[in-house]
């Protein structure tokens, strides 16, 4: 079965209260080893939002390296919440940076089951969707978006004044996405899945709501009851 990357939010690392939450952490490391199962290997992409979010500082380059670091933080705990489930797994940094326990793309153990990819790409001023694009098309995955109070993509925004007459897509294309400028995934990212990846397919990729019931059902190919929206 295709090897899978999976985007989790930084939501996904902490609750309203705390930025970091041991118990949700160990909660979804167990929900990405339960996909190992039915994959070889499973990457992953995570967020920052949890720590910094570089908009709230109006997106200078320095609020940028801050929410790489956040990312990092995320990598690391999800690294212990794996170790503690006995999962072989492995996090990868831009050669830019050099943090205890981690490693470079070049570096990484081939007997890695899962690989966390953090700190973006090593330079400011692109989302860490960008980097599920860039990782994706180097090792041919199919991309999962985990978001935090997001069951897919709708035609206007479902918790605002008009959200109850929200509709539901269950499709839409990467160009469609490109092409209007829609907040789906960060625009760049966007463009740069029109691109065939390195096996010469084509990425495709899903958005659904961050549980650790709906991560294991997807990466266990028993999607059947998630709310998603597909993404082509």
């Amino acid at each position: 079965m295709k090897d899978i990357l999976l985007k989790l939010s930084g939501e996904a690392f902490g609750n309203a209260d705390n930025a970091f939450d041991p118990g949700v952490i160990s909660t979804y490391a167990k929900a990405i080893c339960s996909g190992l199962v039915c994959r070889q290997r499973i990457y992953v992409v995570c967020g920052g939002g949890n720590v910094c979010r570089g908009r709230s500082f109006g997106g200078h380059v320095l609020t940028d390296y801050a929410g790489m670091l956040a990312s990092v933080q995320n990598g690391l705990f999800l690294t212990i919440a794996l170790n503690d489930c006995g999962v072989r797994s492995a996090l990868v940094v831009p050669d830019t940076f050099k943090i205890p326990n981690t490693c470079h793309e070049h570096e990484i153990p081939d007997d890695a089951r899962v690989v966390i990819y953090a700190a973006g790409v090593g330079e400011p001023g692109h989302s860490t969707d960008f980097v599920c694009a860039v990782k994706a098309l180097y090792h041919s995955c199919d991309i999962y978006f985990a978001k935090f109070g997001c069951d897919g993509v709708f035609d206007r925004d479902p918790n605002g004044k008009d959200g109850k007459n929200a509709i539901f897509i269950p499709e839409i294309s990467f160009a469609q996405i490109a092409a209007d400028k829609l907040g789906v995934i960060d625009l760049e990212a966007a463009q740069l899945l029109l691109n065939p990846s390195s096996d010469g397919t084509l990425c495709r990729g899903y958005i659904f709501r961050l549980t650790a019931e709906n991560i294991s059902a997807m990466l266990c190919a028993q999607a059947d009851g998630v709310k998603k929206t597909e993404l082509v």
